[in-house]
Protein backbone atom coordinates (compact mmCIF):
# COMPACT_ATOMS: atom_id res chain seq x y z
CA UNK A 1 0.00 0.00 0.00
CA UNK A 2 1.49 3.33 -0.99
CA UNK A 3 1.81 6.35 1.25
CA UNK A 4 -0.82 8.30 -0.75
CA UNK A 5 -3.46 5.66 0.00
CA UNK A 6 -2.94 6.10 3.76
CA UNK A 7 -3.70 9.85 3.69
CA UNK A 8 -7.24 10.69 4.85
CA UNK A 9 -9.53 13.18 3.15
CA UNK A 10 -9.60 16.46 5.11
CA UNK A 11 -12.39 19.03 5.35
CA UNK A 12 -11.35 22.35 6.90
CA UNK A 13 -13.92 24.92 7.99
CA UNK A 14 -13.95 28.27 9.72
CA UNK A 15 -12.95 28.49 13.36
CA UNK A 16 -15.85 29.90 15.38
CA UNK A 17 -13.50 31.26 18.05
CA UNK A 18 -11.45 33.20 15.49
CA UNK A 19 -14.58 34.47 13.75
CA UNK A 20 -16.05 35.63 17.06
CA UNK A 21 -12.81 37.47 17.80
CA UNK A 22 -12.87 39.16 14.37
CA UNK A 23 -16.57 39.94 14.78
CA UNK A 24 -16.03 41.50 18.22
CA UNK A 25 -13.11 43.61 16.98
CA UNK A 26 -14.94 44.88 13.91
CA UNK A 27 -18.08 45.62 15.96
CA UNK A 28 -16.02 47.57 18.50
CA UNK A 29 -14.33 49.60 15.76
CA UNK A 30 -17.68 50.24 14.05
CA UNK A 31 -19.18 51.59 17.27
CA UNK A 32 -16.11 53.72 17.98
CA UNK A 33 -16.12 55.28 14.52
CA UNK A 34 -19.88 55.82 14.64
CA UNK A 35 -19.62 57.48 18.07
CA UNK A 36 -16.98 59.90 16.79
CA UNK A 37 -18.76 60.49 13.48
CA UNK A 38 -22.13 61.27 15.02
CA UNK A 39 -20.56 63.31 17.83
CA UNK A 40 -22.10 61.28 20.60
CA UNK A 41 -19.53 62.81 22.92
CA UNK A 42 -20.93 65.69 24.93
CA UNK A 43 -19.31 69.11 24.43
CA UNK A 44 -16.29 68.01 22.38
CA UNK A 45 -15.38 69.74 19.15
CA UNK A 46 -13.98 67.40 16.54
CA UNK A 47 -12.26 68.51 13.32
CA UNK A 48 -14.25 68.03 10.11
CA UNK A 49 -11.56 65.74 8.61
CA UNK A 50 -11.75 63.42 11.63
CA UNK A 51 -15.56 63.30 11.37
CA UNK A 52 -15.35 62.42 7.65
CA UNK A 53 -12.72 59.77 8.34
CA UNK A 54 -14.96 58.32 11.06
CA UNK A 55 -17.91 58.13 8.64
CA UNK A 56 -15.74 56.16 6.24
CA UNK A 57 -14.47 53.99 9.10
CA UNK A 58 -18.01 53.33 10.35
CA UNK A 59 -19.08 52.17 6.88
CA UNK A 60 -15.94 50.07 6.33
CA UNK A 61 -15.98 48.39 9.72
CA UNK A 62 -19.77 48.02 9.52
CA UNK A 63 -19.37 46.02 6.32
CA UNK A 64 -16.61 43.98 7.95
CA UNK A 65 -18.91 43.29 10.91
CA UNK A 66 -21.67 42.15 8.56
CA UNK A 67 -19.21 39.91 6.70
CA UNK A 68 -18.00 38.29 9.93
CA UNK A 69 -21.60 37.79 11.06
CA UNK A 70 -22.39 36.14 7.73
CA UNK A 71 -19.35 33.87 8.07
CA UNK A 72 -20.42 32.93 11.60
CA UNK A 73 -23.80 31.85 10.26
CA UNK A 74 -22.24 29.95 7.34
CA UNK A 75 -19.35 28.51 9.39
CA UNK A 76 -20.96 25.11 9.65
CA UNK A 77 -19.79 24.06 6.19
CA UNK A 78 -16.19 23.18 5.36
CA UNK A 79 -14.41 25.60 3.03
CA UNK A 80 -11.19 23.79 2.05
CA UNK A 81 -11.03 20.12 1.08
CA UNK A 82 -7.73 18.25 0.81
CA UNK A 83 -7.65 14.72 -0.60
CA UNK A 84 -5.27 12.35 -2.33
CA UNK A 85 -6.52 13.73 -5.65
CA UNK A 86 -6.07 17.45 -4.96
CA UNK A 87 -7.20 20.53 -3.08
CA UNK A 88 -10.48 22.43 -3.40
CA UNK A 89 -11.12 25.85 -1.87
CA UNK A 90 -14.83 26.61 -2.22
CA UNK A 91 -14.13 30.28 -1.57
CA UNK A 92 -12.30 30.41 -4.91
CA UNK A 93 -14.16 27.88 -7.06
CA UNK A 94 -15.92 24.54 -6.86
CA UNK A 95 -13.19 22.83 -8.87
CA UNK A 96 -10.50 20.63 -7.43
CA UNK A 97 -6.90 21.46 -8.27
CA UNK A 98 -5.19 18.14 -8.97
CA UNK A 99 -1.86 17.63 -7.23
CA UNK A 100 -0.40 16.65 -10.60
CA UNK A 101 -1.09 20.21 -11.86
CA UNK A 102 0.76 21.80 -8.92
CA UNK A 103 4.37 22.69 -9.71
CA UNK A 104 5.42 24.23 -6.39
CA UNK A 105 3.95 25.01 -2.96
CA UNK A 106 5.34 27.82 -0.84
CA UNK A 107 4.30 30.20 1.96
CA UNK A 108 3.74 33.90 1.45
CA UNK A 109 3.15 36.66 3.97
CA UNK A 110 1.58 40.04 3.24
CA UNK A 111 1.05 42.59 6.03
CA UNK A 112 1.01 39.97 8.74
CA UNK A 113 -1.40 37.63 6.92
CA UNK A 114 -0.09 34.26 5.86
CA UNK A 115 -1.08 32.47 2.69
CA UNK A 116 -0.31 29.18 0.98
CA UNK A 117 0.57 29.67 -2.68
CA UNK A 118 0.11 26.88 -5.20
CA UNK A 119 2.10 27.43 -8.37
CA UNK A 120 0.04 25.58 -10.98
CA UNK A 121 -0.11 25.11 -14.73
CA UNK A 122 -1.18 28.36 -16.46
CA UNK A 123 -4.41 26.84 -17.85
CA UNK A 124 -5.47 25.78 -14.36
CA UNK A 125 -4.70 29.23 -12.93
CA UNK A 126 -6.90 30.90 -15.55
CA UNK A 127 -9.92 28.94 -14.33
CA UNK A 128 -9.50 30.46 -10.87
CA UNK A 129 -9.23 34.09 -12.03
CA UNK A 130 -12.85 34.59 -13.07
CA UNK A 131 -14.54 35.50 -9.77
CA UNK A 132 -14.59 38.94 -8.17
CA UNK A 133 -12.54 37.87 -5.15
CA UNK A 134 -9.96 36.15 -7.30
CA UNK A 135 -9.71 39.18 -9.59
CA UNK A 136 -8.92 41.25 -6.52
CA UNK A 137 -6.20 38.73 -5.67
CA UNK A 138 -4.85 39.02 -9.23
CA UNK A 139 -2.78 41.97 -8.05
CA UNK A 140 -1.13 39.66 -5.54
CA UNK A 141 -0.60 37.07 -8.27
CA UNK A 142 1.49 39.52 -10.28
CA UNK A 143 4.05 39.59 -7.47
CA UNK A 144 4.09 35.79 -7.29
CA UNK A 145 3.70 34.98 -10.97
CA UNK A 146 0.56 34.76 -13.05
CA UNK A 147 0.21 31.01 -12.66
CA UNK A 148 -0.48 30.90 -8.91
CA UNK A 149 -3.52 30.13 -6.79
CA UNK A 150 -3.58 31.68 -3.33
CA UNK A 151 -5.23 29.79 -0.47
CA UNK A 152 -5.96 32.05 2.51
CA UNK A 153 -5.79 30.31 5.87
CA UNK A 154 -7.26 33.29 7.76
CA UNK A 155 -10.13 32.28 9.99
CA UNK A 156 -9.80 28.55 9.29
CA UNK A 157 -9.44 25.90 11.97
CA UNK A 158 -6.02 25.05 10.52
CA UNK A 159 -3.23 27.64 10.65
CA UNK A 160 -1.18 28.66 7.62
CA UNK A 161 1.91 26.67 8.65
CA UNK A 162 -0.08 23.49 9.25
CA UNK A 163 -1.98 23.98 5.98
CA UNK A 164 1.31 24.43 4.13
CA UNK A 165 2.83 21.27 5.62
CA UNK A 166 -0.36 19.29 4.93
CA UNK A 167 -0.42 20.43 1.30
CA UNK A 168 3.25 19.55 0.89
CA UNK A 169 2.65 16.11 2.41
CA UNK A 170 -0.27 15.31 0.07
CA UNK A 171 1.53 16.81 -2.93
CA UNK A 172 4.72 14.88 -2.18
CA UNK A 173 2.85 11.59 -1.80
CA UNK A 174 1.76 11.50 -5.45
CA UNK A 175 4.95 12.86 -6.99
CA UNK A 176 7.49 10.43 -8.42
CA UNK A 177 10.93 10.38 -6.81
CA UNK A 178 13.06 13.29 -7.95
CA UNK A 179 15.95 12.77 -10.32
CA UNK A 180 18.37 14.22 -7.79
CA UNK A 181 17.36 11.53 -5.30
CA UNK A 182 18.17 8.74 -7.76
CA UNK A 183 21.44 6.94 -7.37
CA UNK A 184 24.31 8.78 -8.94
CA UNK A 185 25.75 6.83 -11.83
CA UNK A 186 29.51 6.86 -12.26
CA UNK A 187 30.67 9.28 -14.91
CA UNK A 188 32.11 7.77 -18.01
CA UNK A 189 35.37 9.43 -18.98
CA UNK A 190 35.89 9.88 -22.70
CA UNK A 191 38.74 7.94 -24.22
CA UNK A 192 41.49 9.95 -25.84
CA UNK A 193 41.37 10.06 -29.60
CA UNK A 194 44.66 9.38 -31.36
Amino acid sequence: MSESQNLPNLAIGYSRARLLMFFGGSLLLTLLCAALAFSWQAGTNIARFVVDACYVGAVFFGLATFRMLWRLVAARQPQVFISRIGIRDTRLADETIAWSAVRKIFPWEQRGRKFVVLKVDPLIAQRFSRGFATQALALLNKALGTDSVIVDAGGLTMGAETLLETCKQYWGAIRPPQADQAEAEPEVKPEPVS
